[in-house]
């Protein structure tokens, strides 16, 4: 009994019994009442057929289901990426034809899930389900140990399967499998019994018909009568029966079987010796045939068995031949498919670990090779290294998808160039960088043959693109002999390129000052802030319904004793790298509030916004430090405003979230700064616990001349308001973007045509005068 050709024997046998054993006994017992004994027995047949189909095909998903978690290549890509993922899971529900299955992790998370959506009643179409990247929503049934259960998408209801997908010990998740309870499972329940077949299901005290074997599946009377036959209320012209699932979700599922009991009457006489002749032989082939399905299903996967066998011990060489063209026979090709795949991926990881994924190039290693060899020889040859200018731009515009295509296209003409030119290597470092070694041609010659292969624009879905790089060059043994040096010379070359502006650079000595500088940039920076060297300039926000100055922006400036005005881009980012952004801002923050109370001496009562980097968010005491330097400044929070860039929250939204939520909760007012130039979405600024938003100066400063400005300016300010926030605007340069802004309800404008960024004594100057009366702000008197 072991054997599971022999359980699957034992199964078809009981069950072919019990059903004959039941009807055979119902038509012996209709002796003195056969109209209500056929009856009886034939509601009795439909239901047991019913219960057992349903198990049946219940134990048919379970059996299913624990199969394909044995899959080896389920198992390869179960945690791989979503695409791959779902091929595998699609492979395997195409080989029982199943409605719905899905994969979930062993965190709760469905990783995967494909239905089938019927488009009319022929054709269908396997489409990603909904609930594909959220969480499960019976993760009881994970560790219940049983198998099968009734489960709902939507409306639909699908009988189910799971089965653990391990690996040793280790759980990865699970899969599942499952048909739909539809019309054509009604229709097939119609087909065996003869009866009219309703599937309905009870949400929240109210019956709900998701299936039926008649074409009246949108019919009330069609629902209430079954509703009455499931309650036991049976028509006087109708015989029924039913069946109820009461475990499901705290629903309930129900199946009414019916016929008109005059038809039933008529046939009875008819069927009465057809009945026991189709019985006796539908018996005799039923156990033939059970014992030869057994053994078709128990063969092959004893085969099968012993192939896995041999695969596990390494042996990839051997196939299994399979006649079958059923599932079995598609799961053998999946062995010996799974044998290739197996080798392929070896030799994958191989070309992999010296080429880079997108382009298909040699990568970084590649180049260690070839310059070793090349060094080691004492070859003289030209490294060039390339970045692809502007990229960035066409990522924050057109999205990374694009910005990948482009690369594809620059390596792409790159290699043609290799292969008709003297161009010894391309190497893809990885992103935008690239690196050529060439032995045979001057540098000139080389650069004009790179610029002219970039020369025509690339055309990508209607866009044109023009392709540019920048070269940094070090020859050997001309800069030097040794590898490491020989790259970092041309990077270093590179890098002056992007801060001259220029296309191509030859590697020079002096360069390497840029570095020098930079790193004592630094170090001086460290002691700008104990040293006094750092002052904050302020650049007013007029209130565009009255025209009065209420708001400012605090704006650090750096003094340096030997550089002199270092702009702020300068050090910021090299204060976020080295961490001495942490006492930069604060140093801001509780300078500004002094400010503020000097202000209000004077009776300026103006709203300081004070800008909060992405480094600050991640400080476990930043939230501490803000709410009691308030306190000890005895500053009201709602006139101080965190102005946070969208690429602030990109990295920890959760984190940043929380943290912005208490500034909120504290009565700051929270601003999200550059809006339109991040990464956030709209549901991601849904979530954001801000008052207002600050639209970037590269939409305001051309709103005369660009429509498509105006849209974007337009739209966004609508957007802003209907979320409840104020609107900012900044860049503003003219009168024209002011009057226009102030006609579209944005609130607050800054920019130089109110006043630039000046110091604090100049600026409450000017403050004052701004108190007197005057004229209207004209083009003629921008401050500058």
């Amino acid at each position: 009994m072991k054997s599971l050709q022999n359980k699957i024997f034992l199964f078809f046998v009981l069950l072919l019994l019990m059903v004959q054993a039941i009807a055979f006994w119902t038509l012996y017992s209709g002796n003195k009442n056969q109209e209500a004994a056929e009856i009886n027995n034939r509601l009795t047949t439909a239901k047991t057929i019913f219960t057992e189909l349903f198990e049946r095909r219940s134990e048919y998903l379970v059996a299913f289901a624990e199969t394909a978690a044995k899959d080896y290549g389920l198992k390869e890509v179960f945690n791989d990426d979503t695409r791959s993922l779902l091929v595998a899971l699609n492979n395997h529900r195409k080989r029982i034809d199943a409605d719905l299955a899905m994969t979930i992790s062993a965190d709760g998370a469905v990783t995967g899930q494909l239905q089938r959506h019927f488009l009319d009643d022929e054709r269908n179409k396997i489409q990603q389900g909904t609930e594909s990247g959220t969480a499960f929503r019976y993760t009881h049934w994970l560790d219940s140990g049983q198998s099968s259960h009734l489960y709902t998408i939507d409306e639909a209801l699908y009988q189910v399967s799971l089965s653990p997908v391990t690996v040793g010990t280790k759980t990865l998740g699970w899969v599942a499998f499952g048909f739909e309870i539809d019309k054509r499972l009604a229709i097939e329940f119609m087909n065996i019994t003869n009866l009219s077949t309703d599937f309905i299901v009870k949400d929240n005290g109210r019956w709900r018909l998701i299936a039926s074997s008649t074409n009246n599946e949108e019919s009330s009377e069609e629902l209430a009568l079954a509703e009455r036959m499931i309650q036991g209320i049976i028509p006087e012209q109708y015989i029924a029966t039913h069946s109820l699932i009461t475990e499901f979700d705290e629903q309930e599922v129900g199946v009414v079987m019916y016929g008109l009991r005059a038809n039933f009457v008529a046939l009875l006489q008819e069927q009465w010796w057809r009945f026991l002749i189709l019985a006796a032989l539908t018996l005799l082939v039923s156990l033939t045939s059970a014992y030869f399905i057994a053994a078709s299903i128990s063969r092959p996967i004893k085969r099968l068995v012993a192939q896995a066998k041999v695969i596990a011990s390494g042996d990839y060489q051997q196939t299994v031949t399979l006649n079958d063209n059923n599932e079995i026979g598609q799961l053998a090709d999946e062995f010996n498919n799974m044998q290739t795949a197996v080798l392929q991926r070896e030799e994958a990881i191989k070309h992999h670990g010296n080429h880079d994924s997108l382009t298909g190039l040699p990568n970084r290693n590649v180049l260690k090779k070839i310059l070793k060899k090349y060094t080691e020889q004492q070859q003289a040859f030209v490294l060039l290294h390339l970045n692809l200018s502007r990229l960035k731009d066409v990522n924050d515009t057109l999205g990374h998808d694009v910005g990948d295509e482009v690369i594809k296209e620059f390596a792409c003409r790159l290699q043609v160039l290799c292969k008709v030119n003297e161009f010894k290597y391309l190497v893809h470092l990885g992103a935008d960088e690239f690196v050529l070694i060439v032995t045979d041609l001057d540098i000139d010659t080389i650069v004009a043959k790179i610029q002219a292969a970039l020369e025509s624009t690339f055309d990508y879905q209607g866009i044109s693109l023009q392709l540019q790089a920048r070269m940094g060059i070090a020859t050997s043994p001309e800069h030097s002999n040794d590898a490491k040096t020989l790259v970092q010379m041309a990077d270093t070359a590179l890098h002056h390129t992007r801060d001259t502006g220029k296309l191509v650079q030859v590697y020079q000595s002096d360069l390497d000052v840029n570095t020098v500088e930079r790193l004592n940039l630094i170090n001086d920076l460290k002691q700008a802030i104990p040293a006094g060297e750092l002052e904050l300039h302020f650049q007013p926000k007029m209130n565009l319904e009255s025209r009065v100055i209420t708001h400012v922006e605090a704006l650090v400036r750096w003094q340096h004793p030997r550089l002199g005005m270092v702009p702020p881009d300068d050090f910021i980012h090299i204060a976020e790298q080295t961490g001495q952004i942490k006492a930069l801002t604060r140093w801001v923050f509780t300078t500004a509030l002094a400010q503020f109370n000097t202000w209000k001496t004077l009776d300026l009562e103006l709203n300081v916004a004070i800008n909060i980097s992405a480094e600050n968010l991640k400080e476990a005491d930043f939230h501490q430090f803000i709410c009691k330097s308030l306190m000890n400044a005895n500053v009201p929070p709602e006139k101080v405003t965190l102005e946070v860039t969208e690429s602030s929250v990109v990295d920890n939204p959760e984190s940043a979230i929380k943290l912005l939520s208490a500034f909120k909760e504290h009565g700051f007012k929270i601003s999200i700064d550059d809006y339109g130039t991040g990464y956030s979405s709209l549901a991601q600024l849904k979530q954001l616990p801000v008052h207002e938003l600050k639209i970037d100066k590269s939409f305001v400063q051309r709103l005369e001349h660009d429509l498509d400005d105006q849209i974007i300016v337009r739209s966004t300010i609508e957007l802003a308001h209907n979320m409840g926030l104020y609107v900012v605007a900044e860049g503003i340069e003219d009168e024209f973007s002011l009057n226009w802004l102030a006609e579209h309800g944005c609130e607050l404008a800054q920019g130089y045509f109110i006043s630039k960024p000046k110091p604090a004594n100049e600026l409450t100057t000017w403050l004052l005068e701004q108190k007197k009366p005057k004229a209207p702000i004209t083009n003629n008197e921008i401050n500058t």
